[in-house]
């Protein structure tokens, strides 16, 4: 939910010119995308599976897909955040 109002967000930004705001929303979703791989990395592993959650289960492709589609926005919201410096006169 977040990667899609974050994705809704970004949008609007960049229409409104507003490219230093991305800078907030790169830095928020780059926390929670290592969290998610911390995550990922975490399910990668059925004994670990059974340590943090005392139950098994088989992991699918579909979160990785997530992760590297989460991760795609962040290098766009860094690099459509940037902003062109303004020349001193």
């Amino acid at each position: 939910a977040w990667g899609l109002w974050s994705l809704v967000f970004s949008c609007v930004y960049l229409s409104n010119h507003e490219n230093g705001n991305l800078w907030f929303f790169a830095i928020i979703n780059a926390i929670l995308g290592l969290l998610g791989w911390l995550f990922a990395w975490i399910m990668s592993n059925t004994a670990w599976q059974q340590y943090w959650f005392a139950s098994k289960v088989q992991p699918s492709a579909w979160f990785t897909y997530l992760l590297i589609g989460y991760l795609v926005l962040i290098v766009l919201q860094v690099i459509l955040g940037r902003e062109k410096k303004v020349q001193a006169a």
